[in-house]
């Protein structure tokens, strides 16, 4: 039996102005980006200073888009553009939010398949990036998929 790959990657946070007011700044191993600030806002985000709820949106917008746009290639229908967003509804105090709701909005423009195809194509992909993301995958949220025509 094959060894199974393990890939780790590391992020870093450092709130360094009386945690959890303040803002943090956050950083990724392969420097993308520099210091990035975050803020814990009981309401609307603060002007150019990043929230965890976007960041986990951003992170499931990606796992989605990497599974489909695999299970698309493998299928040989590669998509030539793919959208994703994510909306993560968050309930409780800014420190205890809890994920309850995960909307996902899908566009893709993939030549030669159909809106059904794709449609089934996004199903799929949405369960395997649940799992990636260890979600429970009866997590409520509505998925919307749109193929594009002319693709």
């Amino acid at each position: 039996m094959a060894d199974e790959a393990h890939v780790i990657r590391r992020g870093r946070v450092s709130w360094l102005t009386h945690p959890p007011a303040g803002t943090a700044r956050i950083a990724v191993e392969s420097h993308t980006f520099g210091a990035l600030p975050v803020s814990l806002p009981e309401a609307d985000p603060v002007p150019h200073e990043s929230t965890p709820g976007e960041l986990l949106a951003i992170a499931h917008a990606m796992f989605l888009a990497g599974s489909l746009a695999d299970r698309l290639a493998r299928a040989g229908t590669p998509a030539d553009e793919l959208v994703v967003e994510a909306a993560c509804t968050l309930a409780g105090p800014s420190v205890d939010r809890e994920l309850v709701s995960l909307d996902l909005y899908v566009e893709g423009r993939v030549p030669g398949m159909d809106a059904a195809a794709f449609d089934e194509a996004v199903g799929q992909a949405r369960s395997r990036s649940l799992r990636a993301t260890a979600t429970r995958s009866d997590l409520p949220g509505r998925v919307e998929a749109v193929l594009d025509p002319s693709g």
